[in-house]
């Protein structure tokens, strides 16, 4: 097992913090808190009415 996590980290380029913050969609926050939203309801909680 642990050569198939070595395997993996392997095949994952490292990346920067600048190189994540590029691939951020400009309306993450967005949708990020659309998505808390629907979890949250279906967790039997409803915020929008």
């Amino acid at each position: 097992m642990a050569q198939e996590e070595k395997k993996r980290e392997a095949e994952r380029p490292e990346e920067s913090g600048t190189q994540k913050e590029k691939e951020l969609s400009p309306t993450w926050n967005e949708d990020c808190l659309t998505e808390l939203d629907d979890w949250i309801e279906s967790q039997g909680v409803y915020l929008r009415q």
